[in-house]
């Protein structure tokens, strides 16, 4: 395909830094003011393995944007050396670098600064390895930025690895100053030769950058097939016209051939005599836009020569756009608020592709919502955490959206291209939380929307339950009116650490259906763990009378997930309490807080549909009417037919089954009745929307307009609501099967629905 002219848009590249200007983005930490700062870095050195006295690293200045220090004394950032480095003039204590304001000053280690002039800085030796940058005073918005130049000039070097020499940078969370790592040198083995790859574009059509190769002994850069360097499929080598720069032995230049291909090859004119190294720019294309590749275009180096890598990254195609990811999804707990996410990065994919005025929306599912909304309701603004940028793209303004605020919004003021700088800009939600609903599980997914065009989903987090109920040795086959029915121990294992909460109350509730009480106190005990618990007792819920509660609280939370057993249980069975399993379910502050905490408009829903963190059976009343095993059942449906057969004899419904979105409808009455259950024991409570089918031992409601499916006092929530189509309630098949204790199959080809008793 012949390749188009598009418009190229220029990034710099942070994986390698080389000779000249190289400018770092740093991982920002802003005040309130969005303040941001990062790093630039002159200069990378490659080293070899030996031992070195006063060797010089890279030169690293350190800016910290105007608007972020606010004017309190010591504000102090730390840089520390890798492992086998050391300042050569550190002595012991605290030792004060000299401020050559004149100028870098070679094999000694000094700083010099520049800028906001309210703000002093000096630089102290607080170890062999370790250094702080002191700020003093304040750089409101609308001064200057403020500089450190750092210049490493008096370094020993001892029983080094290979690769990057990385310099430290780290700050105190709400400092506002930048932090993070930033390359000031390369170590590579005997013989080899140090390549990297600077100042890369990233583009829609043509890229350039300089390569520099590096000697750390001479000749190591052969005169036959020395260093080839093979792009990917789509792109071809086209020139260097710009001249090579050369350090070192002069009489060695690099010679280069294959342009017009994929792979080129570096040659030095002759064996160096003295170590060489050379800055070579470089350039490419697009030569075939069905076989190139977005993100970053990776060449393969190779050759006679022995190079410190196997591939280099000189380049980054793509189109306008962006995206959204998060490197470490967390594990949250389903009940608690305050849940921390990973790290939400929404990026560029050039510079330039963010619009002012548009945005980007990131909707949680709804088992969770946004820790600010959660609190004060779905018209606040901001977020918990802090909004970081980077790379020239400003500061979003965060608001929410939608019927239950679960949608945070990102808008951009302004107009036109936001970044007019030559990165790809991005912003990160750091340290953001959120609020999960009680018994939430599973992955807690965002939805990426907006009008900046960024669509997708992306994991933030993995939910875990605050506890799980099991029953062991269940007890089967209860005879309903038994006033002392002796039951197996009852489980509760926490999810994670700390999973139960002293927060609020601390109250840990195992509630009993209705009938069924506590014929004494059980005995409760951690059995696992370092969870602490206190005043274990047993009542009746609300004053009832009639359904039993275990109470006991949280004393201290666990720091490893804990265990509690309840032994020793008795149970009394009220004459009306009808066959099939006894569910208890598990709720309070302690194992569901945010059912009752929180902005009501939020705390009011889960506390009436979800407040419950786990339910299980554990025990069953009775066994099913005799003689009710083998009447086996086959009723049979066709899509769009109000005619429906059971066991071949043909009935009439009052609706049809029906296909949509993909999902196959069925009316539950027909459903039921073709199973067997009278129609006295069909019931609609009008006042609740509630619809109650009782079939044999197994007791089935579903509410109106909701995705809550009730099956014997357990409750599950559906993927779909229950509505009603001609007045009739209608479930998709899987669920009707569910409901009823069914076999559902479908057959496409007939179109047609078959329903089998078990």
């Amino acid at each position: 395909m012949k390749k188009s002219t598009k418009k190229v848009i220029n990034v710099a590249a942070s994986a390698a830094l080389l000779a000249g200007v190289a400018p770092v983005a740093g991982i920002i930490a802003p005040t309130q003011a969005q303040a941001s700062g990062g790093f630039t870095v002159y200069n990378v050195p490659t080293f070899g393995t030996q031992s070195y006295d006063s060797a010089s690293l890279g030169r690293v200045q350190v800016t910290v944007d105007e608007g972020t220090l606010s004017g309190a004394n010591n504000s102090k950032l730390t840089f520390t050396l890798p492992s086998g480095y050391t300042f050569g003039n550190y002595t012991s204590g605290t030792v004060a670098l000299a401020n050559s304001q004149t100028g870098f000053v070679e094999d000694q280690n000094t700083f010099s600064v520049s800028g906001a002039t309210g703000v002093t800085a000096a630089v102290y030796l607080i170890s062999n390895n370790t250094a702080q940058i002191v700020y003093n005073g304040s750089n409101p918005t609308g001064t200057d930025d403020k500089n450190v130049n750092l210049n490493l000039g008096d370094i020993n070097i001892s029983g080094q690895s290979t690769g990057d020499v990385n310099l430290t940078f780290s700050a105190a969370s709400n400092s506002g100053l930048p932090t993070g790592t930033v390359k000031v040198g390369t170590v590579v083995g005997a013989g080899q030769i140090a390549v990297e790859a600077n100042d890369t574009q990233s583009s829609s059509d043509a890229f350039d950058f300089t390569l520099k190769v590096s000697e750390a002994v001479a000749a190591s850069l052969k005169t036959s097939n020395g260093l080839k360097l093979k792009l990917p499929a789509g792109f071809e080598w086209t020139s260097n016209d710009a001249p090579v720069t050369l350090y070192g032995d002069t009489d060695v230049t690099p010679t280069i051939t294959g342009f017009g291909t994929d792979t080129i090859t570096i040659n030095a004119s002759q064996l160096s005599d003295d170590a060489v190294s050379f800055n070579l720019p470089l350039t490419f294309n697009v030569s075939d836009e069905d076989k190139a590749k977005d993100g970053d275009i990776t060449a393969t180096v190779s050759g006679n020569s022995s190079a410190n890598v196997s591939s280099l990254v000189v380049g980054s195609y793509g189109e306008y756009g962006g995206g959204v990811t998060v490197a470490s999804p967390t594990t949250v707990v389903g009940g608690q608020d305050e849940q921390q996410l990973g790290d939400i990065v929404v990026k560029e994919a050039v510079a330039g592709s963010f619009i002012g005025g548009r945005t980007v929306t990131l909707q949680l599912p709804e088992g969770a919502r946004w820790q600010s909304v959660y609190e004060d309701g779905e018209d606040t603004t901001g977020t918990t955490g802090s909004v970081e940028t980077a790379n020239g793209l400003n500061a979003p303004t965060v608001s929410y959206s939608g019927t239950d605020g679960r949608t945070l919004r990102l808008t951009w003021s302004g107009t036109g291209a936001l970044n007019t700088s030559n990165k790809a800009g991005y912003v990160t939600l750091k340290d953001v939380e959120v609020a999960v609903q009680p018994g939430f599980t599973g992955d807690l997914n965002l939805t990426v929307a907006g009008s900046q065009g960024l669509t997708g989903t992306v994991k933030a987090a993995t939910s875990v339950s605050s506890l799980a109920l099991t029953a062991t040795n269940a007890t089967y086959n209860i005879a309903i009116g038994t006033d002392n029915a002796s039951i197996g121990d009852l489980v509760l294992k926490e999810g994670a650490a700390g999973a139960l909460t002293d927060d609020g109350n601390g109250l840990v509730e195992l509630l009993l259906p209705a009938g069924v009480t506590f014929g004494s106190t059980p005995t409760v005990s951690v059995t696992s763990g370092d969870l602490t618990i206190r005043n274990v007792s047993v009542d009746t819920y609300n004053n009832s009378g009639t359904q039993g509660v275990l109470r006991f609280y949280v004393d201290s939370e666990s720091t490893s997930a804990s265990t509690i057993t309840v032994s020793g249980v008795n149970l009394r069975i009220d004459r009306t309490v009808p066959q099939g399993d006894i569910v208890a379910k598990v709720q309070g502050d302690a194992a569901a807080y945010t059912a009752y905490h929180g902005a009501d408009d939020v705390a009011d829903t889960w506390n009436s549909s979800y407040r419950y963190a786990a339910q299980a059976s554990i025990a069953t009343i009775g066994t099913a009417p005799a003689g009710t095993e083998n009447n086996a059942v086959e009723a049979i449906y066709t899509i769009g037919s109000t005619a429906y057969t059971v066991n071949g004899e043909t009935r009439t419904a009052e609706v049809a089954p029906y296909v949509e979105n993909g999902r196959t409808y069925l009316p539950v009455r027909y459903v039921a009745e073709a199973l067997g259950v009278t129609q006295a024991n069909i019931l609609f409570d009008k006042a609740t929307s509630v619809v109650t089918l009782i079939k044999g031992d197994r007791v089935v409601q579903l509410k109106l307009n909701t995705n809550q499916l009730t099956i014997n006092g357990s409750t599950i929530n559906m993927d779909v609501k229950a509505v009603t189509k001609s007045n009739r309630t209608v479930l998709p098949i899987a669920w009707v099967g569910k409901a009823l204790d069914a076999v559902v199959q479908y057959d496409a080809a007939s179109k047609t629905v078959t329903v089998n008793s078990k």
